[in-house]
């Protein structure tokens, strides 16, 4: 695949220079709207003109986890490995001056790199390469798959991990969300170099992508670059689904499993939530905040930051979720440890009503948050989320309002919640 990449220096030799000088802009100046093309393939691209050292480059396929068939969960996370599948290909943006990482979880996969201005091009054709001509091949994908094995019995052993899983099958059973998206190493077993090829030709499809470039270049110079290395990729074999079946609502008994390391309990009270692209999506974040705050200030000042609230909003209504963890170790001083009364200090986070001090601060926090998203990813989301526009989307963020958090806050209130404790049994506790 990298040996392809020398083809692109007679490219190179033309448009190099321009490239480097990068005066036309590629978004309306004063604007912070890019420019916006679609290939004849379907792949969307956003272009952002800016100065910089380095070129930035985001490709996502919008589809992730969530299409894993069930029993064979980790599969698209295992694509996703596949596409550069060692650390050499890894390596090999570092020779040009940037990195490469590459990102799975329920809605997407993306791949995120970076160059030097002279690796530019280089960039774009092998990233081109890696994702329309994959190099799929069965000896490559079993070292993969046992690494993957490894990864997800590693992360078995995490008592909080273990937890979060655990409480989200608790809530959602069967249903996307409700699964690993890392897979177990009983259902990465099961995944067969068919299986990868398939989803590869289902997902992997040009028009299922959208690529987005920021950075110092000559806009037309770059589209035209984009075009002559993404135009061959082709669409997708079949129509991705846009929808899954909803949940069964769940049994709300306190359910209660073993801890993977001793000594450690794990406490998880679980709600399904909102979904990225609903109105009520903003309140929720403002909304976890007020509640995380109001848990911490009410838990004993040694077990504070061992509490969180986790709000998991995807493609469909994910998790929102009240986490205690490591409630089994000792005290941070030599006075006696204190119990978190869970009962009391949960009930009360959720009933009493929001104050304007908590909305402000907790809305400020949001804010804070959302400005360093970078901006392609905002764009991106447009995409994968059907967001109306990434402008929309911060106006909403600056529009929420005391009453919508507290609107949701309800909402929560009258939302059926699973709670999972998780603990060492006494006589594994007794033999380690």
């Amino acid at each position: 695949m990298f040996t392809n990449a020398i083809l692109a220096r007679s490219f190179a030799v033309f448009a190099l220079a321009a490239v480097l000088a990068g005066s036309a802009a590629a978004q309306r100046p004063g604007t912070g709207i890019p420019r916006q093309e679609k290939l004849l393939n379907g792949m969307r691209v956003i272009m952002f003109a800016e100065p910089a050292d380095r070129i930035d480059v985001r490709l996502r396929v919008h589809s992730g986890a969530a299409f894993d068939p069930q029993g064979k969960e980790g599969l698209m996370c295992l694509l996703s490995d596949a596409i550069f599948p060692n650390q050499a290909s890894r390596d090999f943006f570092t020779d040009l001056g940037g990195s490469l990482q590459v990102t799975c979880n329920y809605d997407f996969i993306e791949i995120a790199a970076s160059s030097n201005q002279e690796g530019f091009l280089t960039m774009l054709e092998t990233l081109a390469a890696a994702v329309s001509t994959p190099t799929l091949d069965k000896d490559v994908t079993a070292a993969i798959k046992a690494e993957a094995i490894k990864r997800a019995a590693e992360l078995e052993k995490q008592p909080a991990y273990a937890a979060d899983i655990a409480a989200a099958s608790h809530l959602l059973g069967t249903f996307p969300y409700g699964r690993p998206a890392n897979g177990t190493p009983a259902t990465i077993e099961k995944i067969d170099f068919a299986d990868l090829r398939f989803a590869y030709g289902r997902f992997f499809g040009a028009d299922n992508a959208t690529l987005s470039l920021s950075g110092r270049y000559e806009s037309e110079l770059a589209y035209r670059a984009v075009r002559r290395f993404f135009g061959a990729w082709k669409k997708s074999d079949g129509r991705v689904p846009s929808t899954f079946r909803q949940p069964d609502p769940p049994e709300t008994a306190m359910k209660t499993v073993a801890s993977p390391v001793a000594g450690t309990g794990e406490l998880r009270m679980a709600v399904r939530g909102t979904s990225r692209s609903a109105r009520d999506f903003p309140a929720s974040l403002v909304a976890a905040k007020v509640i995380e705050a109001r848990l911490r200030t009410a838990s004993p000042a040694d077990k504070r930051d061992l509490v969180s609230v986790a709000n998991n909003a995807n493609i469909l209504p994910g998790t929102f979720v009240i986490r205690f963890s490591d409630i089994g170790r000792p005290a941070a001083s030599d006075s006696p440890a204190k119990p978190i009364e869970f009962n009391e200090i949960v009930p009360k986070a959720l009933g009493d009503r929001i104050s304007q001090a908590e909305f402000d601060a907790a809305k400020r926090l949001v804010l804070a948050e959302r400005g360093l998203i970078d901006k392609t990813v905002l764009w991106i989301d447009v995409d994968t989320y059907g967001l109306r526009s990434a402008k929309a989307e911060a106006d909403t963020f600056t529009a929420v309002s005391l009453a919508d958090v507290q609107a949701f806050v309800d909402k929560l209130r009258g939302t059926p919640m699973v709670s999972l404790m998780m603990f060492t049994p006494k006589e594994e506790t007794a033999e380690n």
